[in-house]
Protein backbone atom coordinates (compact mmCIF):
# COMPACT_ATOMS: atom_id res chain seq x y z
CA UNK A 1 0.00 0.00 0.00
CA UNK A 2 1.14 3.47 -0.83
CA UNK A 3 2.41 5.11 2.75
CA UNK A 4 -0.85 8.10 2.38
CA UNK A 5 -2.84 5.10 2.61
CA UNK A 6 -4.39 4.25 5.87
CA UNK A 7 -6.93 1.51 7.56
CA UNK A 8 -9.58 2.22 9.68
CA UNK A 9 -12.11 -0.09 11.29
CA UNK A 10 -15.50 0.61 12.69
CA UNK A 11 -15.37 4.62 12.08
CA UNK A 12 -18.97 4.64 11.26
CA UNK A 13 -19.53 7.40 13.98
CA UNK A 14 -17.37 10.02 12.06
CA UNK A 15 -19.42 11.74 10.07
CA UNK A 16 -16.91 12.61 7.62
CA UNK A 17 -15.72 9.27 6.73
CA UNK A 18 -18.90 7.84 6.74
CA UNK A 19 -20.23 10.19 4.12
CA UNK A 20 -16.94 8.98 2.03
CA UNK A 21 -17.97 5.29 2.63
CA UNK A 22 -21.84 5.82 1.85
CA UNK A 23 -20.53 8.19 -1.51
CA UNK A 24 -18.72 5.19 -2.71
CA UNK A 25 -21.31 2.42 -2.07
CA UNK A 26 -24.00 4.81 -3.78
CA UNK A 27 -21.60 4.69 -6.67
CA UNK A 28 -20.90 0.99 -6.94
CA UNK A 29 -23.95 -0.52 -5.73
CA UNK A 30 -26.72 2.29 -5.54
CA UNK A 31 -26.82 1.94 -1.65
CA UNK A 32 -27.06 5.15 1.17
CA UNK A 33 -26.27 3.84 4.95
CA UNK A 34 -27.05 7.16 6.42
CA UNK A 35 -30.98 7.16 7.43
CA UNK A 36 -30.18 3.46 8.98
CA UNK A 37 -27.10 5.30 10.71
CA UNK A 38 -29.58 8.07 11.77
CA UNK A 39 -32.50 5.87 13.21
CA UNK A 40 -29.74 4.04 15.30
CA UNK A 41 -29.53 0.94 13.49
CA UNK A 42 -25.82 0.95 12.45
CA UNK A 43 -24.39 -0.66 15.76
CA UNK A 44 -21.70 -2.86 15.88
CA UNK A 45 -23.68 -5.36 13.90
CA UNK A 46 -22.06 -4.07 10.36
CA UNK A 47 -18.18 -3.07 10.81
CA UNK A 48 -16.46 -1.22 7.81
CA UNK A 49 -12.96 -2.02 7.11
CA UNK A 50 -11.70 0.53 4.88
CA UNK A 51 -8.57 1.61 2.96
CA UNK A 52 -8.49 5.77 2.80
CA UNK A 53 -6.71 8.52 1.85
CA UNK A 54 -7.21 11.61 3.32
CA UNK A 55 -10.52 10.68 4.67
CA UNK A 56 -11.47 9.32 1.61
CA UNK A 57 -12.75 5.58 1.59
CA UNK A 58 -10.84 3.76 -1.52
CA UNK A 59 -11.73 0.57 -0.86
CA UNK A 60 -14.01 -1.13 1.80
CA UNK A 61 -14.99 -4.65 3.02
CA UNK A 62 -17.45 -4.75 5.83
CA UNK A 63 -17.63 -7.55 8.58
CA UNK A 64 -21.30 -8.51 10.06
CA UNK A 65 -20.99 -10.70 12.82
CA UNK A 66 -24.29 -13.04 13.39
CA UNK A 67 -26.28 -15.13 15.48
CA UNK A 68 -27.97 -18.29 13.39
CA UNK A 69 -30.34 -20.64 14.98
CA UNK A 70 -29.88 -23.82 12.44
CA UNK A 71 -32.69 -26.10 13.01
CA UNK A 72 -32.93 -24.93 16.67
CA UNK A 73 -28.82 -25.18 17.53
CA UNK A 74 -27.02 -22.05 17.89
CA UNK A 75 -24.65 -20.59 15.17
CA UNK A 76 -22.03 -18.03 15.30
CA UNK A 77 -21.31 -16.88 11.61
CA UNK A 78 -19.19 -14.22 10.04
CA UNK A 79 -20.85 -12.40 6.58
CA UNK A 80 -18.34 -10.32 4.61
CA UNK A 81 -20.03 -7.70 2.67
CA UNK A 82 -19.54 -4.24 0.51
CA UNK A 83 -16.86 -5.29 -0.88
CA UNK A 84 -15.80 -1.98 -3.10
CA UNK A 85 -12.84 -0.29 -4.59
CA UNK A 86 -13.02 3.11 -5.98
CA UNK A 87 -12.02 2.63 -10.25
CA UNK A 88 -9.00 4.90 -9.82
CA UNK A 89 -7.33 2.34 -7.22
CA UNK A 90 -8.30 -1.34 -8.98
CA UNK A 91 -5.35 -3.73 -9.05
CA UNK A 92 -3.37 -2.36 -6.01
CA UNK A 93 -4.49 -5.08 -3.80
CA UNK A 94 -6.18 -3.24 -1.27
CA UNK A 95 -9.15 -5.75 -0.98
CA UNK A 96 -6.57 -8.46 -0.22
CA UNK A 97 -4.96 -6.48 2.34
CA UNK A 98 -8.21 -5.42 4.10
CA UNK A 99 -9.69 -9.40 4.22
CA UNK A 100 -6.18 -10.54 5.71
CA UNK A 101 -6.96 -8.19 8.47
CA UNK A 102 -10.33 -9.14 8.90
CA UNK A 103 -9.10 -12.80 8.89
CA UNK A 104 -6.58 -12.21 11.65
CA UNK A 105 -9.10 -10.09 13.88
CA UNK A 106 -12.08 -13.07 13.41
CA UNK A 107 -10.15 -16.31 13.14
CA UNK A 108 -11.36 -18.37 15.38
CA UNK A 109 -14.37 -16.81 16.79
CA UNK A 110 -16.81 -18.13 15.01
CA UNK A 111 -18.35 -21.23 13.47
CA UNK A 112 -18.22 -19.94 10.01
CA UNK A 113 -18.02 -17.59 7.67
CA UNK A 114 -19.99 -16.88 4.31
CA UNK A 115 -20.49 -13.94 1.65
CA UNK A 116 -22.01 -13.37 -1.61
CA UNK A 117 -20.04 -12.35 -5.01
CA UNK A 118 -20.57 -12.14 -8.53
CA UNK A 119 -19.44 -14.56 -11.56
CA UNK A 120 -16.55 -11.64 -12.08
CA UNK A 121 -14.82 -12.63 -9.01
CA UNK A 122 -14.89 -16.30 -8.63
CA UNK A 123 -11.31 -17.34 -8.17
CA UNK A 124 -10.59 -14.52 -5.80
CA UNK A 125 -11.93 -15.65 -2.78
CA UNK A 126 -10.68 -18.94 -2.59
CA UNK A 127 -7.14 -17.70 -1.97
CA UNK A 128 -8.42 -16.95 1.35
CA UNK A 129 -9.98 -20.27 2.22
CA UNK A 130 -13.73 -19.50 0.98
CA UNK A 131 -14.79 -22.01 -1.47
CA UNK A 132 -18.12 -21.76 -3.57
CA UNK A 133 -21.46 -23.42 -2.21
CA UNK A 134 -25.09 -24.28 -3.81
CA UNK A 135 -27.70 -22.47 -1.96
CA UNK A 136 -31.56 -23.45 -2.59
CA UNK A 137 -35.01 -22.00 -2.75
CA UNK A 138 -38.38 -23.31 -1.35
CA UNK A 139 -41.62 -22.40 -4.65
CA UNK A 140 -45.33 -24.06 -4.46
CA UNK A 141 -47.87 -23.56 -6.75
CA UNK A 142 -50.89 -21.73 -5.01
CA UNK A 143 -54.61 -22.20 -5.41
CA UNK A 144 -56.61 -19.18 -3.80
CA UNK A 145 -60.19 -17.98 -4.88
CA UNK A 146 -60.18 -15.42 -0.98
CA UNK A 147 -60.20 -11.97 -1.73
CA UNK A 148 -57.19 -9.64 -0.37
CA UNK A 149 -56.36 -9.65 3.46
CA UNK A 150 -53.31 -8.61 3.74
CA UNK A 151 -52.79 -4.78 4.86
CA UNK A 152 -49.56 -2.54 3.71
CA UNK A 153 -47.53 -1.05 6.78
CA UNK A 154 -46.30 2.15 5.64
CA UNK A 155 -42.87 2.89 7.18
CA UNK A 156 -43.44 6.77 7.40
CA UNK A 157 -42.02 7.68 11.00
CA UNK A 158 -39.91 6.51 13.95
CA UNK A 159 -43.30 4.78 15.57
CA UNK A 160 -43.68 2.51 12.54
CA UNK A 161 -40.78 1.44 12.58
CA UNK A 162 -40.64 0.61 16.41
CA UNK A 163 -43.27 -1.38 16.16
CA UNK A 164 -42.26 -3.43 13.32
CA UNK A 165 -38.90 -3.58 15.43
CA UNK A 166 -40.67 -5.07 18.74
CA UNK A 167 -42.45 -7.50 16.39
CA UNK A 168 -39.05 -8.74 15.41
CA UNK A 169 -38.24 -9.17 18.36
CA UNK A 170 -41.49 -10.75 19.71
CA UNK A 171 -41.31 -13.58 16.51
CA UNK A 172 -40.77 -17.16 17.52
CA UNK A 173 -38.46 -18.71 14.38
CA UNK A 174 -40.13 -19.14 11.14
CA UNK A 175 -36.90 -20.33 9.48
CA UNK A 176 -35.31 -23.47 9.51
CA UNK A 177 -31.92 -20.93 9.18
CA UNK A 178 -33.26 -18.15 11.08
CA UNK A 179 -31.17 -14.96 11.56
CA UNK A 180 -31.23 -14.48 15.60
CA UNK A 181 -29.20 -11.06 15.50
CA UNK A 182 -32.06 -10.01 12.72
CA UNK A 183 -33.31 -6.38 13.72
CA UNK A 184 -30.53 -4.13 13.07
CA UNK A 185 -30.09 -5.90 9.68
CA UNK A 186 -33.27 -6.37 8.53
CA UNK A 187 -34.41 -2.42 9.64
CA UNK A 188 -31.96 -1.56 6.89
CA UNK A 189 -34.29 -3.20 4.28
CA UNK A 190 -37.38 -1.52 6.29
CA UNK A 191 -35.50 2.07 5.48
CA UNK A 192 -34.76 1.32 1.89
CA UNK A 193 -36.89 0.41 -1.14
CA UNK A 194 -38.26 -3.03 0.43
CA UNK A 195 -40.08 -0.61 2.80
CA UNK A 196 -42.71 -0.24 0.20
CA UNK A 197 -43.48 -4.27 0.50
CA UNK A 198 -44.01 -4.37 4.51
CA UNK A 199 -47.57 -5.77 5.15
CA UNK A 200 -49.68 -6.97 8.33
CA UNK A 201 -51.53 -10.26 8.46
CA UNK A 202 -54.17 -10.01 10.95
CA UNK A 203 -55.27 -13.77 10.74
CA UNK A 204 -51.57 -14.91 11.26
CA UNK A 205 -50.71 -11.78 13.62
CA UNK A 206 -47.78 -11.67 11.16
CA UNK A 207 -45.73 -8.58 9.72
CA UNK A 208 -44.72 -9.63 6.24
CA UNK A 209 -41.82 -8.26 3.64
CA UNK A 210 -43.41 -10.06 0.28
CA UNK A 211 -43.60 -8.46 -3.44
CA UNK A 212 -45.46 -9.73 -6.39
CA UNK A 213 -44.09 -10.30 -9.88
CA UNK A 214 -46.49 -11.76 -12.24
CA UNK A 215 -48.74 -13.79 -9.77
CA UNK A 216 -45.40 -14.72 -7.98
CA UNK A 217 -45.87 -13.83 -4.12
CA UNK A 218 -41.78 -13.88 -2.98
CA UNK A 219 -42.06 -13.64 0.77
CA UNK A 220 -38.58 -12.39 1.66
CA UNK A 221 -39.86 -12.88 5.37
CA UNK A 222 -42.50 -13.43 7.82
CA UNK A 223 -42.44 -12.34 11.71
CA UNK A 224 -45.07 -13.52 13.73
CA UNK A 225 -44.97 -14.83 17.79
CA UNK A 226 -46.62 -17.98 16.81
CA UNK A 227 -45.23 -20.32 13.94
CA UNK A 228 -47.24 -19.26 10.86
CA UNK A 229 -49.76 -21.10 8.37
CA UNK A 230 -47.57 -20.37 4.75
CA UNK A 231 -50.73 -21.17 2.65
CA UNK A 232 -52.85 -18.85 4.97
CA UNK A 233 -50.11 -16.12 4.23
CA UNK A 234 -50.40 -16.90 0.53
CA UNK A 235 -53.93 -16.66 0.57
CA UNK A 236 -53.99 -13.14 2.11
CA UNK A 237 -52.89 -11.87 -0.71
CA UNK A 238 -55.26 -12.75 -3.05
CA UNK A 239 -56.19 -14.22 -6.25
CA UNK A 240 -53.65 -13.04 -8.41
CA UNK A 241 -50.84 -15.19 -6.17
CA UNK A 242 -50.53 -18.40 -7.96
CA UNK A 243 -47.33 -19.29 -6.59
CA UNK A 244 -44.92 -18.88 -3.53
CA UNK A 245 -41.35 -18.22 -3.65
CA UNK A 246 -39.57 -18.12 -0.02
CA UNK A 247 -36.33 -16.14 0.42
CA UNK A 248 -35.40 -18.22 3.28
CA UNK A 249 -35.67 -22.34 4.32
CA UNK A 250 -39.33 -23.26 6.08
CA UNK A 251 -39.44 -25.00 8.82
CA UNK A 252 -41.92 -27.34 7.60
CA UNK A 253 -40.73 -28.33 3.27
CA UNK A 254 -43.85 -30.44 2.41
CA UNK A 255 -45.25 -29.43 -0.79
CA UNK A 256 -42.50 -27.14 -1.83
CA UNK A 257 -40.32 -27.64 -4.42
CA UNK A 258 -36.48 -27.47 -3.85
CA UNK A 259 -34.72 -25.98 -6.42
CA UNK A 260 -30.89 -24.52 -6.87
CA UNK A 261 -30.71 -20.89 -7.06
CA UNK A 262 -29.19 -19.01 -10.24
CA UNK A 263 -28.10 -15.91 -9.51
CA UNK A 264 -24.80 -14.54 -11.24
CA UNK A 265 -24.34 -11.28 -8.84
CA UNK A 266 -24.65 -13.66 -5.66
CA UNK A 267 -22.96 -16.61 -5.75
CA UNK A 268 -22.77 -18.00 -2.02
CA UNK A 269 -19.08 -18.72 -1.07
CA UNK A 270 -18.74 -20.27 2.37
CA UNK A 271 -15.71 -20.93 4.80
CA UNK A 272 -15.56 -23.60 8.01
CA UNK A 273 -16.98 -27.14 8.01
CA UNK A 274 -20.01 -25.82 9.72
CA UNK A 275 -21.39 -24.35 6.88
CA UNK A 276 -21.62 -27.60 4.79
CA UNK A 277 -25.15 -28.14 5.90
CA UNK A 278 -26.47 -25.60 3.32
CA UNK A 279 -26.04 -28.09 0.70
CA UNK A 280 -26.12 -31.12 2.62
CA UNK A 281 -29.70 -29.90 4.26
CA UNK A 282 -30.95 -27.90 1.25
CA UNK A 283 -31.04 -24.60 3.50
CA UNK A 284 -30.82 -20.94 2.35
CA UNK A 285 -29.06 -17.81 4.18
CA UNK A 286 -32.39 -15.46 4.47
CA UNK A 287 -32.32 -13.01 1.64
CA UNK A 288 -32.94 -10.58 4.74
CA UNK A 289 -29.61 -11.50 6.08
CA UNK A 290 -27.74 -10.22 3.33
CA UNK A 291 -25.02 -7.73 3.21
Amino acid sequence: MKDSYVLRKGYQNDEWERKSFNRLAGQIFGLDFEKWYQNGYWKDNYIPYSIMEEEEVLANVSVSPMLFLENGETKRYIQLGTVMTCKSCRNQGLIRRLIQEIQKDYEGKADGWFLFANESVLDFYPKFGFRRSEEFEYVKAVTNEEEKSAISVPMEDKSDYLKLQQAMKASCPQSSFWLDSKEELTMFYALDDLGKHIYFVPEQNAYVFASIKAGQLHLHQVFSPDKVNLDRIAAAFGKEVKSLVLGYSPIDNKGFLCRKIAEADTVLHVKGSALNSIEREYLRIPKLAHT
